[in-house]
C-alpha cells in the first residue's frame, strides 16, 4: 500500500510528472525567449507615433500611450533571468532522471528546489509584464503587437506557477517513497559490485 498514491505507482507517476514538467518547461523557454529576443525590435519597429500625438492633444498629455523605460527593460531583465533559471530546471530534470536507475533520493533534491525557486520565478515574470501593460493609460492598453503578446505570455506563466506547485507535490512523494524503499531495494549494480568485493576479500 506504501506504493500507491491515488491508485497508481510512485515511480510511474513520478515518470509522468517528469516528463510533464519538460512539456511545460519546453513551452515557457520557448516563449520568454521570443519576448527577450524580440521585445526590443517590436518597440521600435511597431512604433507609437499616431498613439502618442493622439495623447498628447487630450487633456494636456495625461495619457501615457507607452510605459516608461523602467517597466521596459524590468521586462527584458525579467525574462534574462527567467531563460537563465529554465537553463538550471533543465538540468535537474536531468538529475531526476538519474533516480529511476539509481533509486537515490538525493537525485530527487535539486528538481525539488528548481520547482521552488520556480514559483517565485513565475510570479516574477507574471509581475513584470503586468507592470509593463499597466504603466500605461487606460485607453490605450494592449493596442499593439508586443502588449498583446505580453497577455498571453502573463496567461503561460501564470499556468506554469500552477503546475509547479502540483509537480512540487508529486516530487516531495516521490522523494519520501525513495527513502522509504533505499537500502532495501538496492540496484543491480551494487549488488554485483557487492558481490565482486566479497569474493575478492574471501580470495
Amino acid at each position: 500500500m506504501t506504493d500507491r498514491i491515488c491508485g497508481c505507482n510512485v515511480v510511474t507517476a513520478a515518470g509522468v510528472v517528469t516528463s510533464l514538467q519538460l512539456v511545460v518547461l519546453a513551452l515557457t523557454l520557448s516563449s520568454t525567449g521570443l519576448v527577450l529576443d524580440r521585445y526590443h525590435f517590436w518597440e521600435t519597429t511597431y512604433s507609437r507615433t499616431t498613439i502618442n500625438a493622439t495623447a498628447q492633444t487630450i487633456n494636456n498629455g495625461s495619457l501615457r500611450a507607452e510605459p516608461s523605460v523602467w517597466s521596459l527593460t524590468w521586462v527584458e531583465l525579467g525574462m534574462a533571468w527567467y531563460v537563465g533559471f529554465g537553463s538550471f530546471w533543465l538540468f535537474t530534470i536531468l538529475i531526476l532522471a538519474l533516480s529511476f536507475k539509481y533509486y537515490r533520493p538525493v537525485f530527487v533534491v535539486p528538481n525539488f528546489t528548481a520547482l521552488l525557486v520556480g514559483c517565485i520565478m513565475n510570479l516574477i515574470g507574471f509581475g513584470v509584464f503586468l507592470a509593463s501593460v499597466l504603466d500605461v493609460s487606460k485607453d490605450y492598453r494592449v493596442k499593439e503587437y508586443e502588449d498583446v503578446m505580453a497577455v498571453y505570455i502573463m496567461g503561460l506563466l501564470l499556468f506554469a506557477f500552477l503546475c509547479c506547485i502540483f509537480f512540487m507535490i508529486f516530487i516531495s512523494k516521490y522523494h519520501s517513497f525513495l527513502r522509504m524503499r533505499y537500502g532495501h531495494q538496492v540496484p543491480k549494480f551494487v549488488q554485483s559490485r557487492a558481490r565482486t568485493g566479497y569474493h575478492d576479500e574471501a580470495y
